[in-house]
């Protein structure tokens, strides 16, 4: 999101905090199309489905469910609707195929950065490199990358680096929204433990991810603390909640302005407000407006 909420002046002398709006943050053009495209599916009529969750943010998910879209939904009852939309943070190749062979009624809302991602680490594993995927275990994205190719394994930190077996050669992607400076450092750690190997790493990150990192850095040069608008323990948002700790600045995550908590930050007079990839611009915006009320 481009930022573009302004403090007027006569706020700015009534209160003692600061706060201070990344230029970009939440949610970027292609997120935004995906949402808006199975919205417009859903009040187009017929039954709308996604196979698995859409995007990880409860805040999207309530979205759907108020205009009747249904998560979660497996293959057995795809019968029962009209559209059959994928997530967009991706599937495995083999589902797809198995999918499209049945005839199911498929919407593609898969991120294009997530399918970039995708035919990388095919190159690579064509080559003869052994796969990875630098991202999080439990994240559905790096799963669905990590299906592939089969053998394809996980980097989320140096333990992990440690347990790989020596390959002559490694080919490297990455989640789409990690803090792109922490997949950097994975990736010297991988080519310094094997240093005899031949390690090639396709950059995958999002830009909008660089984007937003960059922002809230250069916000946290003179700000106290971070408060990030996502949904705690998604992917780009704790990437964000990291930088600010890379920055020695404490942070807090909120889904929404109903669970707002600033205790956390107490003594901070200069905070800087962002949001992770799917974060409603509805949700940033409700918790810029509650912090500039407890001011």
């Amino acid at each position: 999101m481009i930022a573009t909420l302004e403090e007027p002046p006569a706020a700015r002398q009534k209160t003692t905090l600061n706060l201070r709006v990344a230029t970009v943050c939440g949610m970027d053009p292609e997120t935004r199309a995906a949402l808006a495209k199975i919205e417009d599916l859903a009040r187009a009529g017929g039954r709308v489905a996604v196979a698995g969750v859409l995007m990880p943010d409860d805040g999207i998910s309530a979205r759907l469910a108020s205009l009747g879209v249904v998560e979660g939904v497996s293959e057995p009852d795809f019968f029962r609707f009209r559209h059959v939309v994928l997530p967009y943070t991706g599937i495995s190749p083999r589902d797809r195929h198995d999918w499209n062979e049945a005839g199911h009624p498929l919407v593609d809302l898969t991120s294009p950065h997530f399918r970039r991602a995708q035919v990388a680490l095919g190159l690579l594993r064509m080559e003869g490199a052994q796969p990875l995927v630098i991202g999080r275990h439990d994240d559905p994205e790096s799963r669905a990358l990590a299906s592939v190719a089969t053998g394809t394994r996980i980097l989320e930190d140096t333990t992990d680096t440690a347990r790989l077996s020596f390959e002559p050669a490694f080919g490297a992607v990455c989640q789409t929204t990690l803090s792109p400076r922490k997949v950097a450092w994975l990736v010297d750690q991988l080519r310094m433990r094997y240093r005899d190997a031949r390690v090639t790493f396709l950059n995958t990150t999002a830009p909008s991810m660089s984007a937003r990192e960059l922002a809230l850095e250069t916000l946290l040069a003179t700000g106290d603390a971070a408060v990030i608008v996502g949904k705690p323990g998604e992917a780009s948002a704790e990437a964000l909640a990291e930088t600010a700790m890379r920055k020695g600045k404490p942070a807090i995550i909120t889904p929404d302005a109903a669970n707002l908590d600033l205790s956390a930050l107490a003594g901070a007079r200069r905070l800087v407000l962002t949001a992770g990839a799917f974060a409603p611009d509805a949700a940033v915006r409700a918790v810029y407006q509650t912090i500039k009320g407890t001011a």
